[in-house]
């Protein structure tokens, strides 16, 4: 899919998608994706989708998906989003509803607080709870 190099816009609309190549990742020059009424099929962005690094539209409505990848958060330029009737839950509608640029920043936030909790130092079992279980077999 490489060699798509001067697409800028692609619209597969109503083809009763079931995924979208990784590959299409790869048309760094595309500027407009309309992924929408797919339906009950399409349930996923690729994960490399921030790689389009001109894209300024999306469209999803009428879709089955229900998280964003994390590389949402690279699409700078996106200007227009759309997930009409698309069961989102990240990010909640109420995101979605705020304008791309909205999209685009809960989904940096939400990586960063979820990269946060995952780094934090595991505490230290106690010397309790480690000589209470020994008693209590």
């Amino acid at each position: 899919m490489s060699n798509l190099s001067n697409l800028r816009e692609l619209d597969v609309s109503f083809n009763e998608l079931e995924s979208i190549p990784e590959g299409l990742c790869l048309v760094a020059g595309l500027k407009k994706l309309n992924v929408g009424k797919n339906f009950a099929d399409l349930r996923a962005l690729p994960k490399s989708i921030g790689n389009l690094e001109m894209l300024e539209e999306l469209d999803i409505s009428d879709d089955q998906i229900r998280m964003l990848p994390d590389s949402f958060r690279f699409l700078s330029k996106l200007r227009v989003f759309r997930a009409d009737e698309t069961p989102l839950e990240v990010p909640p509608k109420q995101v979605t509803q705020l304008g791309a640029q909205a999209v685009v920043q809960y989904m940096a936030d939400f990586v960063a607080k979820r990269n946060v909790k995952s780094q934090q130092p595991k505490k230290k079992k106690g010397f309790w709870s480690r000589i209470c279980p020994l008693f209590w077999h």
